[in-house]
């Protein structure tokens, strides 16, 4: 139904309705002030705040309907252009502790152990990186990005990554092989639950280091001066780790 065909004469003309709803929003109606003119009813589109147009923008829609909430610090280890959605993810589960560790299925009434070193409560702390196995891998992986010795410790890695001064393309491959390995070690223990898998260090190492090469490929890196000695930056960072 058409403005026009209600709002006649300057009064809203309503079929009656015994629906206490209808009659409800037709009250609201009527209290609207109206003024028509001899232009063509149009649909228009939420901009912002007494904002609107005739066009269609996705991005301007969403952030109408979006719920907003304050930035986290650790988002920046999440999204990023240069990270790939699937290690996102699972990266960003395992930072909300909701990935479904030994720990949490206990409560399910599923007592399961460490996959890896057979450590009986397996949290996700654990296996990031506290568990010898894991901890061997992300020590092979990480080289010498973080400039310092890594701690096994969860909370104290994020904290690194966060808190201290990288420069652009070692903090591009920080959170890329971070989110890498989270995503490898958590496949291989789901791998390892269902008996279809038990690769050693060396292999996953191995497998983790082709995606993260081939991943920095796929960035065109030697078109962009931005990204320019990214593919270089890796290998360096693994000449002193072998």
């Amino acid at each position: 139904m058409r403005i026009c065909d209600v709002f006649r004469e300057g009064q809203w003309r309503f079929c009656r309705c015994r629906d206490r709803h209808i009659q409800s929003l037709v009250i609201e109606i009527r209290t609207f002030q109206l003024t028509l003119t001899d232009g063509r009813d149009e649909v228009l589109w939420k901009r912002g705040a007494n904002d609107y147009g005739t066009k269609f923008n996705s991005s301007e829609t969403w952030d109408q309907i979006m719920v907003h909430k304050e930035t986290v610090l650790w988002s920046k280890i999440v999204w990023f252009p240069q990270g790939v959605p699937r290690f996102a993810f699972i990266t960003w589960l395992a930072v909300k502790d909701r990935l479904a560790t030994g720990h949490r299925s206990r409560r399910w009434g599923q007592p399961q152990h460490c996959l890896y070193c057979g450590e009986p409560d397996e949290t996700r702390d654990h296996l990031f990186f506290v568990c010898p196995y894991t901890f061997t891998l992300w020590l092979k992986m990480v080289g010498n990005l973080f400039g310092t010795d890594p701690d096994p410790d969860w909370d104290i890695t994020l904290s690194t990554v966060l808190s201290r001064s990288y420069d652009r393309l070692t903090f591009i491959l920080l959170r890329l092989v971070l989110q890498v390995t989270i995503y490898f070690i958590w496949r291989e223990h789901n791998d390892r639950k269902h008996g279809t898998s038990n690769k050693t260090v060396e292999q996953l190492a191995n497998l983790i280091d082709k995606i993260v090469r081939n991943r920095i490929s796929c960035t065109k890196y030697t078109l962009n001066p931005r990204l320019q000695g990214l593919m270089i930056r890796w290998f360096a960072a693994h000449d002193t780790a072998h």
